[in-house]
């Protein structure tokens, strides 16, 4: 099997907040990333005793060919996975904190999202 290709990060939220980095912000983030011919747009938010990652597929057509999303740990090891809705859109819950990544197939190729940090 063929390595993963790295998605390609275009937008940090975190890097506009900057200056309110002592606001109790850091916790949560948005994140934009092009794989492919798909965007993926994440946001990560504290929920309870852990955080939930939202997201979307954006595709040009209505339906995403990514049909689901498997979260990885720092290891790489599985540690969830996401159906992708006909909207294009996913939900995934974190229990523990760490650094994580995302993997899905799309027209026969993987790619991957690295440094999905939760603190």
């Amino acid at each position: 099997m063929a390595a993963a290709k790295e998605a390609i990060l275009i937008m940090d939220s975190r890097s506009a907040q900057k200056g309110l980095r002592g606001s109790g912000l850091s916790a949560s983030w948005s994140k934009l990333y092009k794989a492919g011919g798909v965007y993926l747009d994440l946001s990560l938010k504290l929920e309870g005793s852990g955080a939930v990652l939202l997201g979307q597929v954006i595709t040009e057509s209505k339906q995403p060919k990514v049909r689901t999303l498997t979260l990885l740990d720092s290891s790489g090891a599985p540690v969830a996975s996401s159906p992708v809705s006909d909207y294009g859109g996913f939900r995934l819950e974190l229990k523990d904190q760490g650094d994580y990544a995302l993997e899905f197939s799309l027209g026969g190729e993987t790619f991957k999202v690295e440094g999905l940090e939760v603190f």
